[in-house]
């Protein structure tokens, strides 16, 4: 590249346009990736040009079938033959230029609507330049098949973005008004809990998910005989359950008598949900809201039932502990999962 190739580019004196033409320069199309009444970009170059130079460029303004061809007079300011670009500066007048910057007007004006690689002018005739002897570039007549369809196609398209502006202010405003969320909610159920009978050392079996009545959980090792005798317990199942949590991992460690050992899920336990929500929001639930519930699979369930509101103690003065149905069939091992729920409030459910 040259020196004046690598040479900082002037500073823009007008605004660009990005509607992509074409233009042809000895007989070779390149694009025109912007421009502006004083200046074009081309880019496509199959060679590069003289910086610095003069050269006349037909640029091609292709609209609604029309083509109108305007031969310019210009001189090359800077060339990237590695990209295949370069910024050439239109030396002729105003007069000469006239339909460029009438084009700038209509983009501006929001009349040139770009489909695919097509070009249309909405609702506007450009008018002819005498000096330039060139095809008049225009926009079809009203009764034209092709403007119908571009006023059709900048109709649907204004109907669209209204529709989706429309749902999403809706949708704000719904949720606002009619909606709200639990503070915190879960997969609860019935548990049985399993406590150490006797201290000493608990030595837990290796269990697996699923235990019947009698079966043995653990063992433990006392520090001296009981009155039978017996230097080791057996801590054994009560019920036919799923093992939910033990309080320890598989191996021997000291523990004290009443200390939690095991919990365990009756497998007719049917699971449910339970939520929280502040206690202002009694006599919403006095008014039997729609709930719906979302689980971490993306499960989503509609209109469930509540179940019951438990007894307000000491420990839920500010919220209140509300028990829904889960909806759906869940299994035990999703008991204690986080669960997305929301009251719908609106009058109309």
């Amino acid at each position: 590249m040259s020196a004046v190739a690598k040479a900082k580019r002037p500073d823009r004196q007008f605004p660009r346009y990005k509607v992509p033409l074409k233009a042809r320069i000895d007989g070779e199309t390149v694009t025109v990736c912007d421009w502006s009444a004083a200046g074009l970009g081309l880019a496509d170059l199959p060679a590069p040009l003289q910086v610095p130079g003069t050269l006349t460029v037909t640029v091609l303004l292709e609209t609604n079938g029309s083509v109108l061809e305007l031969p310019l007079a210009t001189r090359v300011v800077w060339c990237n033959p590695d990209e295949g670009r370069a910024g050439l500066e239109i030396l002729d007048d105003a007069h000469k230029t006239a339909p460029l910057s009438d084009f700038a007007d209509l983009y501006l004006a929001g009349r040139v609507v770009q489909q695919d690689t097509n070009i249309y002018v909405m609702g506007n005739t450009m008018s002819e330049t005498e000096s330039i002897k060139s095809p008049v570039v225009a926009s079809a007549p009203s009764s034209g098949q092709s403007g119908l369809a571009g006023r059709i196609f900048g109709l649907a398209i204004f109907a669209v973005v209204g529709i989706a502006a429309f749902l999403f202010l809706f949708d704000v405003v719904y949720k606002r008004l009619f909606t709200f969320e639990a503070i915190s909610a879960s997969v609860s159920s019935d548990v049985v809990t399993v406590y150490q009978p006797r201290d000493g050392v608990v030595e837990v079996a290796d269990l697996p998910r699923e235990v019947t009545p009698g079966q043995k959980l653990a063992t433990v090792t006392l520090d001296a005989p009981d009155l039978d005798g017996n230097r080791v317990v057996d801590i054994i199942s009560p019920c036919d359950c799923y093992v939910l949590q033990q309080a320890r991992p598989q191996g021997s460690y000291f523990g004290r008598a009443g200390a939690q050992v095991f919990n365990l899920v009756p497998k007719d336990a049917q699971p449910h949900v339970t939520l929280r929500v502040p206690f202002r929001r009694l006599e919403t639930l006095s008014k039997n809201p729609a709930i719906s519930l979302t689980y971490l699979d993306g499960t989503k369930v509609d209109g469930v039932e509540i179940l019951a509101v438990p007894k307000i103690s000491e420990y839920t003065a500010t919220q209140l502990e509300v028990v829904v149905d889960a909806g759906t069939r869940l299994d035990p091992s999703m008991i204690g999962q986080p669960v997305y729920a929301v009251f719908d409030m609106a009058p109309w459910r």
